[in-house]
């Protein structure tokens, strides 16, 4: 629970209580208390593409295809693939973030840089209320405008959520419904990266705006629709509670029945208004005038089941959950007849799963989590999935340590579009080219937080690993004058052997009086560089000052680094909205390119702002955050956020 300063209201002199809390909810019903977005720390990083900590490749835009360089904190796949790279906007319905508040709080959030031909623009409003002490209603709108100091790569996105929660002793629901409307320019990078590389061999003066790139009038666009419902009714008793003068009942659950809907309808349309011919290599169907693919992906989800709640009486040190859940999938895709007459293809898909899940929250010093899922029927029968997580509190050294381990074993066959996908440019059937894939993970952390220490080391084999590979032909050789013309192509591709993956985190804090540092090091290390490439080391160091103005305004003043070690990192392929491994004859290394940000970062009372110095460093260099796709030039960027409460 986050706890604000009391508001006063001169003419009454009502005090308003501020008390904020926040939870997710899962298939299940198991609420997950959260923070609530009010942190001052870092809080000039939130709105950067590349994650506040500089995790991500990305092409360099608010908003745009992104992918975390740390290959941990990369999250599982979605079945509608075209959601994976755009992380930053959209939100899981078990990431989504109920609340509970004393007063109608309003949250407003604005953040700019650049001018209305470049740079971006990000609105944000939340507004939640309850009636009566258990339930809350609220809405979420979210508008993200990113013209781009490059051309032809505007993103304009934009989100309307509205949510409800109930949380009786008894019976309780949470409730929400999410619009999203996503339109991403597609440029294809820069037509020649010496404008990067070395911009003194230019003939002429030139700014961002004025570099050529590969694609004009193309789009990405999508539609998102989702509901999400889960309600749970508790059976148990009461008993008495407190000493002799306060003395209360309190319901005790035993045992829960859920059930949790889910309905999401998914869209995703290729626009080209200017077919290009040159830069794809294959055209599966007629290019005429206007490019225009489309796919949809209707899903629907119901699961049911009973828990044995934890904690009711002494022998129930952990709570079981068990459910069943029946999906049902409804893909279409563009095809094409003998004559080449164009229509949709539908392709429907159902599946039954049966899982659980063992829990233990209560305690000081132990806690756990252990569940299983299997789907015993249809379209992905045989798919196991199987996943832990454990936390055990100690004292070290008049200190309090924690150490967690975290691991899984899954076996999944590749998603549909990961082996059925058709339009003008990508054109694949590996339905029955591709064995499952398998994953195993285990990953041990140790946190000290008298010394302000996180370290984290893992290993993963991958088997079958299914990933997507660009394929370049040479069009044209390079001249004096002009770069090497390619054409591109895209295509999954299943390793036949395994691939590890190592890795290692250290967080470590410092603090000298005012004077703070912050670093985060990761180093991994791919056994298959060719098949999962990734940076060797990623840095992050964030030095800053921290004082109050006049006893009242929280500042830090500082600035902060973001490297990374050179590696044949993924490109972007605009014709399936992903990242891709770049073809060995053609590629490019980036990276080895560090980042310096200026900023200065306030809080007063309910408000959050900043100034921040964006890229300071600029120079001639190798700095792309994706090959082809440049980091923004140095510019200045401003944020607010303020809380109303009423």
């Amino acid at each position: 629970m986050i706890q604000g300063p009391d508001s006063v209201d001169k003419k009454t002199k009502k005090t308003v209580p501020v008390d904020v809390k926040a939870w997710t909810v899962d298939d299940m019903g198991v609420r997950t208390d959260v923070d609530v977005d009010t942190l001052h720390h870092l809080y000039q990083n939130n709105d950067l593409p590349e994650g506040p900590e500089g995790h991500y490749n990305t092409l360099g835009n608010l908003g745009s295809p992104r992918q975390n360089r740390i290959f941990f904190e990369r999250d599982e796949s979605h079945e509608f693939m075209f959601l994976n790279t755009y992380d930053m906007f959209i939100t899981r319905p078990n990431d989504f973030h109920f609340l509970n508040t004393k007063s109608p709080i309003t949250n407003v959030s604005y953040n700019w840089c650049g001018t209305r031909t470049t740079g971006d623009d990000h609105f944000k409003a939340l507004f939640s209320r309850n009636a009566g002490k258990l339930f809350n209603f609220g809405f979420v709108f979210d508008y993200l405008y990113g013209p781009s100091y490059y051309d032809n790569l505007s993103t304009s996105f934009m989100n309307g959520t509205a949510f409800a929660s109930y949380t009786g002793d008894r019976y309780n629901f949470h409730l929400y419904y999410r619009h999203n409307h996503m339109k991403q320019q597609e440029n294809g990078g820069i037509y020649n990266d010496l404008y990067i590389t070395n911009p003194e061999g230019i003939a002429n003066n030139f700014n961002t705006g004025d570099v050529p790139t590969n694609l004009d009038q193309t789009w990405n666009r999508q539609d998102h629709d989702v509901v999400f419902f889960n309600h749970k009714y508790n059976i148990g008793f009461t008993r008495e509670e407190g000493d002799s003068t306060n003395l209360h009942e309190v319901f005790v659950p035993v045992t829960s029945i859920f059930h949790t809907f889910q309905l999401t309808r998914y869209q995703r349309r290729f626009l080209s208004y200017q077919p290009q011919t040159t830069y794809y290599t294959n055209h599966f169907m007629a290019v005429g005038d206007t490019i225009s693919d489309r796919t949809t992906d209707l899903t629907m989800r119901n699961t049911v089941g009973l828990s044995l709640c934890e904690g009711f009486n002494k022998y129930a040190a952990a709570g079981i959950d068990a459910y069943v859940a029946f999906e049902n999938r409804r893909f279409t895709l563009p095809d094409t007849l003998a004559a080449g007459t164009r229509f949709e293809h539908v392709y429907k898909e159902n599946c039954v799963f049966v899982g659980g899940q063992l829990t233990r929250t209560q305690g000081h010093h132990i806690h756990y989590n252990a569940g299983i899922e299997a789907c015993v029927a249809g379209a992905d029968a045989g798919d196991l999935n199987i996943n832990g997580h454990g936390e055990f509190n100690f004292k070290l050294l008049k200190d309090t340590a924690q150490f967690a381990i975290d691991a899984f074993m899954t076996r999944n066959i590749p998603s549909f579009y990961q082996t059925k996908f058709h339009s003008t440019y990508a054109w694949w059937d590996k339905d029955d080219d591709f064995d499952s894939e398998m994953r195993t993970r285990v990953q041990g952390t140790i946190n000290l937080e008298r010394t302000r220490t996180k370290l984290s080391f893992g290993v993963e084999n991958i088997s079958k690993f299914v990933y997507f590979q660009n394929q370049q032909t040479l069009i044209s050789e390079a001249t004096s004058s002009t770069p090497a013309v390619y054409s591109y192509a895209v295509t999954p591709i299943q390793a036949s052997g395994n691939v590890q993956v190592i890795s290692a985190n250290l967080r470590q804090d410092f603090v000298f009086g005012p004077l703070h540092l912050d670093t985060d090091v990761t180093y991994q290390a791919s056994s298959d560089k060719d098949v999962l490439p990734l940076p060797t080391v990623s840095l992050f160091g964030n030095l800053y000052l921290k004082f109050r103005i006049a006893k009242v305004l929280h500042t830090e003043l500082g600035g902060w680094i973001n490297y990374f070690s050179s590696y044949y990192a993924p490109d972007y392929s605009p014709a399936i909205n992903q990242f891709a491994n770049q073809d060995k004859n053609y590629r490019m290394k980036i990276g080895n390119y560090p980042i310096l940000t200026a900023y200065v970062n306030f809080h007063l009372k309910r408000t959050r702002f900043y100034l921040m110095y964006y890229h300071a460093n600029q120079s001639d260099g190798n700095y792309f955050w994706a090959p082809h796709y440049p980091m923004a030039p140095s510019h200045v960027k401003f944020g607010l956020s303020w809380n109303f409460y009423d």
